[in-house]
C-alpha cells in the first residue's frame, strides 16, 4: 500500500489570495517550522498531485517567514497528513493480523476466519483482534479502537479520494470525519457518486455546512428507502452511564427521534406542573428529578392495575396540590405520575440489582475517607453510608482503614467460593485485560495457569476477564501469566506484551 501523498498541499479557500509556504510545504518541512528551524522553509519542492475531484492550485505561494498564525496552520495541515497516514498503518495492521489468522486457522483445518475480502468492516474475528491489538498499543478504550479500525477501513478501501485529499491536506480531520459519518450507511455501490459530488465543493465549507451538504447529496444518491434505512437504525438503539466528576454522571439513550422528542416533552410538562412560588428548582433541575424519580423509585400494583408510588423525596411528581388535583394534571389525554404503569420490576422479575461498593471501615463509623461505586469511581462518604445502610442490593465490603486489606480468606479448589471471588473481584474491579473496563461482577474468573494444566484456585492463579477476552485466552490468540498476585502480564497475537497492577484501594 502506497502512502499517501507525501506533501501537504494548500486547502482551497474562496478568493484569490496566493497560498503561503506553509500551505505548500512538504511534513518534513512542517515539522521544521514547528520547531523554529527556518532553513527548511525555502524550496519545498513539487506539489503532488490534487484528486481529480479538487481545482488545481497554479497560484505562486507567498514566501514570506511564517509568522504564528501561519505556524497554527502548519500543524492544523500536519494532523491531516497524521490522520491520513493512521488510517493507511491501522488498515496494514489489520491485514497483518487477518493474514495470521487466517494462517492459524487453515493449520487447524477451518473453513474460514476474519473478515474476507469483500466483507462488510468490522465483521470477523479478523477486525476483533486488530482491535484487540490497537487497545493497549495506543491506550484506547475497545469501543474507541473499533471506531478507530472501522472508520481507517473505510477511508481506505471505500473513500480513497477522501483519504489523498486528508493527506494532501485539502481536508481537516474535522471534515474528514463528517463525510465519513455520512458515509457510514451508503451502500457500496453509491459510495464513489457520493465522494465526487461531496469533494467538489465541500473543502471549502465550514463544518455545519460541509454536514448539511452530505446530509442532501446521501439522500439524494442513497438507494433504500428512508423507511428501511430508519428500522436498520432502530435496531441499534441502546442507553449507556458515561461517569463525570463531582460523584455526576451522564445517562443517554440512542432511541428514534420521535420517542427520544417524546421523553423530553413530557419531561417538561410534568417539571413544569411542579413549578410553583415556593418551589426553588430550575425547570432543568426539576427535569432531571423527574427523570431520575421515575426511573430509580418503586412502585407497587395495586389488585386494581394501577400503581400506587410510594412517598420519597424527591421532584414530587405524584403530590397533590392544596386543592386535591394532582400536580401533573392538565387536561383529558395526560398522564399523571401516580398512574403511570410504574412497577418494581424485582417483584415482576425475580431480579434484584447488585452493586459494588467498597467503604472503609472508619468511614462506616462516620469517617470522611471516600468509598468506591463499582463502574464509577470515588463516591462521597454520606452517599456511601447511606448505599450500605439502606440499600439491600448493594454487597457491603470492609476493608481495613490502614492498609485497605480485603477481610477475607480463600480456599483451593476448582469451583470458586464465594468469599474468594468476592476478594478477587474487589483487587481487580475490571476485566484485567488490558484496555477493558467491563466492570468485575461481570466478568468471569479466570485461572491464569489452567486448572487441567496444573493451576490452583487461588488468590494468586485468579484474575477477573469478561466473557470476549476470556474467550481469547483459551482460543490461545491472548496469552496471560500472573508472576506475582494480581500483577497480570499479557501478550498478544503480534508478540506485544503488557502488564497490569491491580487498582489501589481508592482511600
Amino acid at each position: 500500500m502506497e502512502p499517501v501523498a507525501a506533501r501537504v498541499r494548500r486547502r482551497p479557500v474562496a478568493g484569490d489570495t496566493p497560498p503561503t509556504v506553509v500551505e505548500v510545504a512538504s511534513p518534513e518541512t512542517l515539522v521544521a517550522m514547528l520547531q523554529g528551524d527556518t532553513r527548511q522553509v525555502a524550496g519545498t519542492g513539487a506539489l503532488e498531485s490534487p484528486p481529480e475531484t479538487a481545482e488545481p492550485d497554479t497560484a505562486e505561494p507567498d514566501t514570506a517567514e511564517p509568522d504564528t498564525a501561519d505556524l497554527l496552520v502548519a500543524a492544523d495541515r500536519l494532523m491531516s497528513w497524521v490522520v491520513a497516514r493512521q488510517a493507511e498503518l491501522v488498515a496494514a495492521l489489520h491485514t497483518e493480523v487477518h493474514t495470521e489468522v487466517q494462517d492459524r486457522v487453515q493449520d487447524q483445518g477451518a473453513a474460514r476466519a476474519g473478515s474476507r475480502s469483500g466483507e462488510r468492516v468490522g465483521a470477523g474475528l479478523g477486525f476483533t483482534l486488530t482491535a484487540e491489538e490497537l487497545v493497549p498499543l495506543l491506550n484506547l478504550s475497545t469501543r474507541a479502537a473499533h471506531r478507530l479500525l472501522d472508520q481507517s477501513l473505510r477511508l481506505v478501501e471505500d473513500l480513497p479520494k477522501t483519504l489523498q485529499s486528508l493527506g494532501a491536506g485539502m481536508l481537516t480531520a474535522r471534515q474528514a470525519q463528517i463525510i465519513l459519518d455520512e458515509a457510514s450507511t451508503i451502500p457500496a455501490q453509491a459510495l464513489a457518486g457520493f465522494e465526487d459530488e461531496v469533494l467538489a465543493s465541500g473543502a471549502h465549507l465550514m463544518a455545519p455546512r460541509l454536514k448539511a451538504k452530505c446530509k442532501r447529496v446521501r439522500e439524494k444518491l442513497h438507494p433504500e428507502s428512508a423507511v428501511t434505512r430508519r428500522r436498520t437504525a432502530t435496531a441499534d438503539r441502546h442507553v449507556e452511564v458515561t461517569p463525570d466528576q463531582d460523584g455526576m454522571a451522564w445517562l443517554s439513550a440512542y432511541l428514534p427521534a420521535e420517542r427520544a422528542c417524546g421523553i423530553e416533552n413530557r419531561l417538561t410538562f410534568m417539571a413544569r406542573a411542579l413549578q410553583n412560588p415556593q418551589e426553588t428548582r430550575t425547570l432543568t433541575q426539576l427535569k432531571a428529578d423527574v427523570f431520575g424519580d421515575l426511573l430509580t423509585h418503586r412502585c407497587d400494583p395495586t389488585p386494581g392495575g394501577a400503581a400506587t408510588h410510594k412517598t420519597h423525596k424527591g421532584t414530587g411528581a405524584s403530590g397533590t396540590r392544596a386543592n386535591g388535583t394532582a400536580a401533573g394534571e392538565t387536561g383529558a389525554g395526560e398522564t399523571h405520575a401516580e398512574s403511570a404503569g410504574l412497577v418494581d420490576l424485582a417483584s415482576v422479575l425475580g431480579v434484584q440489582p447488585v452493586v459494588f461498593v467498597t467503604v472503609p471501615v472508619m468511614t462506616l463509623l462516620g469517617g470522611n475517607e471516600p468509598a468506591e461505586l463499582e463502574g464509577f469511581g470515588p463516591i462521597d462518604a454520606d452517599t456511601a453510608r447511606k448505599l450500605a445502610a439502606h440499600a439491600k442490593g448493594f454487597t457491603r465490603i470492609l476493608t481495613h482503614p490502614e492498609t485497605g486489606t480485603v477481610l477475607s480468606v480463600g480456599r483451593d479448589r476448582y469451583k470458586v467460593p464465594k468469599d474468594l471471588r468476592r476478594t478477587v473481584l474487589v483487587r481487580d474491579k475490571t476485566c484485567r485485560h488490558p484496555g477493558c473496563n467491563r466492570p468485575g461482577p461481570a466478568c468471569d474468573l479466570d485461572h491464569t495457569i489452567p486448572w487441567h494444566q496444573g493451576g490452583n484456585t487461588s488468590y494468586d492463579n485468579l484474575a477477573a476477564l469478561c466473557r470476549k477476552h476470556h474467550m481469547l485466552k483459551s482460543a490461545g490468540y491472548w496469552h496471560y501469566e500472573q508472576p506475582e498476585p494480581g500483577t497480570l502480564t499479557a501478550t498478544s497475537l503480534t508478540g506485544k506484551t503488557y502488564t497490569t497492577l491491580p487498582q489501589p484501594p481508592p482511600f
